[in-house]
């Protein structure tokens, strides 16, 4: 049975997205990251709740009233003035979400670069009946009990959570993912980053085997220990399994050891970055930059007039990582992203495309849709340090456009990743 997310999403239809832009004045883009963003949310408000919320919640969905319209376009057809917050809707959302509902849509208005909070407001309340309607079908078609539907809830919420908009978290206190990673903090992961001229392109899906994490923990110690013994700085993260060993004053990617689950096979290739340095940016931000880092090729082309925007230059991050198998953005990737929003926030005329890309390796479907999932998670991270939604557009293209060959690790490697392209300047 598909996952709920992936159940809901198939509602933000085109036809959908148009009624709803058309109803509120929005723009279709902004509609559409609004609606996925609302009907996450509200799954999220479920998957989260305690004991009470979720048997409120179940109240609502088994009520006669909760198998109503199932479809986007029709509800926002018949929305009247006011946003759609009313009845069965309106205590939905309470029982997920208390006082905090308004909270909730600024999120959401902010997520998709809405311009009216009556936007946010009136698209989660679109959203609120779907899901209500989804559950109430799913549940009855099933018989499934309180209990079940507990137990379902609690095997979604991994994947409901990675999918919600990243400001939802505080609001429904939710901890951030545990992330075992090695010390020093100072050595980084890296991975070729300097442009390219290519086709749009690929950082995907993985599984553990229980006899590679043997074998990592085995590598690790060695490159830990080093061959004499002593200690060697290394960095762990999970996704992709990299670890990572620079010294001082360059960035190699990805050093020493790279885990691919999925395909099972371990890499030793380096690609070297360059030499660390100060870079200050025209708003007086001064960043960290490696030579041939994402950052510096980034900035390069921001301010050579002589190279024109195209569908072809991309530029690969080199320090960003996911949790396993998620859109999870591990802890360590801040940095970098952080960087990326000072370039963006010092040269507001620039607006980007995001692309998430996978190797071939496990289900091309599955692989698309986490594509997706990390580029719209990197966007949100970014939105979330003040970039403005309409700036940024993200796509996932899984294990199209390729950038190395599949047929060996490194390859695949290289084209797990996540790029940006300069859409305008």
């Amino acid at each position: 049975m598909a996952a709920l997310s992936d159940s809901l999403a198939a509602f933000v239809t085109p036809d959908a997205v148009r009624t709803v832009a058309s109803r509120l004045g929005e723009s279709e883009a902004a509609v559409a990251y609004g609606l996925d963003a609302s009907l996450s949310s509200v799954l999220a408000g479920l998957v989260t709740g305690d004991a009470g919320v979720i048997r409120r919640a179940f109240t609502l969905i088994t009520s006669g009233d909760a198998a109503g319209p199932s479809d986007i376009g029709a509800l926002a057809r018949g929305m009247s003035s006011e946003p759609l917050t009313a009845g069965l809707s309106r205590d939905f959302l309470s029982a997920l979400f208390g006082g905090r509902t308004s909270q909730v849509a600024d999120v959401i208005g902010r997520t998709a670069g809405l311009t009216r909070p009556s936007s946010s407001t009136s698209i989660l309340g679109l959203a609120a009946p779907i899901v209500l309607g989804f559950l109430s079908k799913r549940v009855n078609a099933s018989g499934m009990g309180i209990g079940a539907f507990t137990k379902t809830l609690a095997a979604e919420r991994a994947d409901v959570l990675v999918r919600a908009p990243i400001g939802l978290r505080s609001i429904l206190d939710v901890p951030p993912a545990i992330v075992f990673q090695g010390a020093p903090a100072a050595s980084r992961r890296g991975a070729q980053a300097a442009a390219s001229v290519r086709p749009p392109e690929s950082s995907g899906q993985r599984r553990w085997v229980w006899p590679l994490v043997a074998m990592s923990a085995i590598a690790l110690l060695w490159v830990l220990l080093g061959r004499d013994g002593s200690p060697q700085p290394v960095a762990v993260a999970i996704d992709s399994a990299v670890m990572s060993a620079a010294g001082p004053d360059s960035i190699l990617a990805p050093a020493a050891l790279t885990v691919d689950t999925a395909a099972g096979l371990v890499a030793t290739s380096a690609r070297d970055l360059g030499t660390i340095a100060k870079r200050t940016l025209a708003s007086g931000v001064v960043l960290n930059v490696t030579e041939r880092g994402i950052e510096s090729s980034l900035i390069a082309f921001i301010e050579d007039s002589s190279r024109p925007v195209n569908n072809t230059t991309w530029f690969d991050f080199d320090r960003l990582n996911f949790a396993t198998s998620s859109a999870t953005i591990l802890p360590e990737s801040q940095e970098q992203l952080g960087n990326i929003a000072a370039i963006l926030d010092a040269y507001p005329n620039v607006t980007v495309k995001i692309g998430g890309y996978t190797d071939n390796s496990g289900d091309r479907a599955a692989n698309k849709r986490l594509s997706q999932q990390r580029a719209q998670a990197v966007r949100l991270a970014l939105v979330d340090k003040g970039i403005a939604p309409s700036r940024m557009v993200a796509e996932g293209y899984g294990d199209a456009h390729p950038v190395a060959d599949n047929a060996s690790e490194d390859g695949r490697a290289r084209n797990r990743r996540i790029a940006v392209r300069v859409t305008s300047k």
